[in-house]
């Protein structure tokens, strides 16, 4: 029963140290190649607009912070999705799907309203990138067959001005609340 006590403890440390340092272990474990961007989407969508704004308004905001809202309201209003859904976020606001594509398309419109918004579009810009996943050096899209695993999106948050680049991938970040990810 002793043994049982400290094993369940060893146990429960380890799990507790993984949940606190999962962001730290995803960024080096597992490594995201651009192979190319999709287009930008303007929002259009009133309901969408108005909890957008419902969020920032009266805000003043840095860049932290805008990508902080940008995967919070996408992760708010769509669920993960296997079957075909839109690109358009302005439809996948409506119907509350999407797919790692439209989960990236959601943010990154969010993400270029709000730098519109808050006039920073001529310091930042989100862009909608596909890339290719990697867990430890191996491509996580050759393990499965179905095309639907053929590529992955996600967003680039580039610095104009001094060409930095954060990214982020907002269907990681619904089921993880992991925020950033790296990318070659």
């Amino acid at each position: 029963m002793n043994r049982l006590k400290k094993y369940s403890k060893n146990i429960f440390i380890a799990f507790v140290l993984l949940f606190i340092f999962k962001g730290f272990l995803y960024q080096k474990l597992v490594k995201y190649t651009k192979t190319d961007t999709r287009k930008n989407y303007r929002i259009i969508n009133k309901n969408l607009i108005q909890s957008i704004e419902k969020e920032i308004v009266g805000k003043e905001l840095d860049i932290e912070d805008i990508i902080n809202y940008s995967l919070k309201i996408t992760a708010k209003q769509v669920h993960f999705v296997t079957e075909e859904a839109s690109n358009n976020p302005n439809i996948n606001f409506e119907t509350q799907k999407a797919h790692c594509v439209g989960y990236a398309s959601l943010c990154n419109s969010i993400g270029n309203y709000i730098l519109e918004k808050k006039q920073l579009t001529n310091i930042y810009e989100f862009k909608h990138v596909v890339g290719k996943i990697e867990f430890l050096g191996f491509d996580m899209h050759q393990v499965f067959k179905s095309p639907f695993f053929k590529d992955h999106d996600y967003n680039e948050i580039i610095n104009k001005q001094t060409g930095e680049k954060q990214c982020i991938d907002a269907s990681v970040y619904d089921y993880t609340w992991i925020k950033h990810v790296s990318s070659e």
